[in-house]
């Protein structure tokens, strides 16, 4: 708050003028969010279509993709950080980049194990009903 170098002649306190804006922050246009609300609809109808395509090794950095794309687009246009700072949203989808990344990194080696795994069991069990069975005595 900052005091008004001209206070008001009938009144002898010197008026506050503050510096915190009030009411709505940013009205983003129609066309925007419009436009927006196309895109995360496409890129739905991508993650579906990609869901049943399989490319492979790829799966994961293709669904991680999709959805770095779509977490950008939320945050930067229905949560106003696009208006912001330009600071602030480099380092939000720096983050969201990066994240996708590591998680993506953390998962590279899930090929490895792949064909050592039974449906139903745990990796290194080689069979069931030998654990849960006895023995026979002779």
């Amino acid at each position: 708050m900052y005091p008004n170098p001209q206070p008001n002649a009938t009144d002898n306190r010197p008026q506050v003028i503050h510096d915190a804006p009030h009411g709505v922050g940013h009205i983003a246009p129609f066309r925007i969010l419009l436009g927006v609300f196309i895109a995360l609809t496409v890129l739905t109808i991508i993650t579906v279509a990609a869901s049943l395509v399989d490319f492979g090794e790829f799966n994961l950095i293709v669904a991680l993709a999709i959805a770095v794309v779509k977490a950008s687009l939320v945050v930067l246009f229905f949560m106003h950080l696009i208006w912001d700072r330009p600071f602030n949203a480099i380092v939000f989808v720096g983050c969201l980049i990066f994240v996708g990344l590591f998680v993506s990194l953390a998962l590279l080696d899930s090929g490895q194990y792949r064909g050592s795994q039974n449906p139903g069991q745990a990796p290194g069990v080689k069979d069931v009903h030998k654990l849960l069975t006895p023995e026979p005595t002779h």
